[in-house]
């Protein structure tokens, strides 16, 4: 390779970093994105009162909604939990919480409808305790006992008194199981502060990590092909070209889009045509190169990375903006 780029080679490797940077991006985003759509789902889910219908022929309940409305998007950010590395996946509320739905239909058992809505929205309420139903009961089901639990509960109570309801409720346990559980089991711990903190922790991380892979973006597509011990240093230009286009991206779509066909959106280009458009509306608008040159430099770059119809579209793209302008 030679020691420089020529002034078209630059103008090849700066479309090439800004639409690899955006296809990365577009990845590390749309985890981002996906979650954030899920939690809505689950908010708009939990804001809503939660219906069953109950089959007593079979003495099970038979749920009517919740598994798609709030298991779909639970198990999407399970998923997620699991693309970011969340540490002890299986003890978060989301973990909880679906296991929980896996499990409800035996808990509710024989329970009519307002008894198994009430169980159900007092433990998605505060997911710690879901731990209620480790306690073993002689002669019944433990979840008529929670369910007694929670109709003694006052109203926002706190952490003092929804233990002092659990310990009145299960008075006649013994000694040796109450001191199981302490009164930290009932500190409230629900599944919206659990998916507010992992999502700003998600969007920092996915900030933090688009500085670093454009900088790793930069560095692969000058040196691809660099035979030599040493790296490549970015010329001026190249950088400018990157950085500029980076930092006025909503201006030159702004621009861009006025000049497309009716009822043709930006974001409906390939990212190649993105690209090649960007940095050629870039270097009309904010440089000193001359206006014919960065258009045929821009139909040169879209026969390198595209093909003949591509090449007359960004043409006239080009031509017309200049007409305008």
């Amino acid at each position: 390779m030679p020691k420089t780029l020529t002034q078209h080679q630059i103008r090849q490797r700066s479309v090439q970093v800004l639409f690899s940077y955006a296809v990365q991006k577009e990845m590390a985003t749309s985890v981002v994105s996906s979650f954030r759509e899920n939690i809505e789902k689950i908010e708009t889910e939990l804001s809503q009162t939660i219906r069953f219908d109950v089959d007593f022929r079979d003495e099970r309940i038979t749920v009517r909604k919740f598994p798609k409305g709030l298991s779909q998007p639970l198990e999407a950010i399970y998923e997620i939990y699991e693309i970011l590395g969340v540490k002890d996946i299986e003890k978060t509320n989301v973990a909880k919480a679906l296991a929980f739905m896996r499990d409800f239909g035996g808990y509710a058992k024989k329970m009519n409808e307002y008894e198994a809505t009430n169980l159900f929205s007092g433990i998605m309420a505060n997911l710690k305790l879901i731990r209620l139903f480790q306690i073993e009961l002689d002669e019944e089901p433990v979840a008529p006992k929670v369910l007694e639990f929670f109709k003694n509960l006052p109203e926002n109570a706190t952490t003092e008194q929804t233990f002092e309801t659990f310990q009145k409720t299960f008075s006649f346990l013994h000694e040796n199981i109450l001191e199981k559980y302490t009164s930290d089991l009932f500190v409230l711990n629900t599944l919206k502060e659990e998916l507010d903190e992992q999502l700003q922790q998600a969007e920092t991380t996915a900030e933090s990590h688009l500085s670093d892979l454009l900088k790793e973006t930069k560095h692969f597509v000058l040196n691809y092909d660099n035979d030599r011990a040493e790296d490549l240093e970015a010329p001026e230009y190249f950088t400018q070209l990157v950085d500029g286009v980076l930092e006025k991206k909503e201006d030159l779509e702004i621009n861009i889009s006025k000049y497309l066909a009716k009822n043709w959106s930006f974001s409906r280009l390939t990212l190649v045509e993105q690209a090649i458009l960007q940095v050629s509306t870039y270097e009309i608008l904010f440089t000193d190169t001359p206006n014919v040159v960065a258009v045929n430099e821009a139909i040169e770059l879209s026969k390198d990375f595209s093909d003949e119809k591509s090449s007359r579209f960004i043409n006239g793209v080009l031509t017309n903006f200049l007409k305008e302008d």
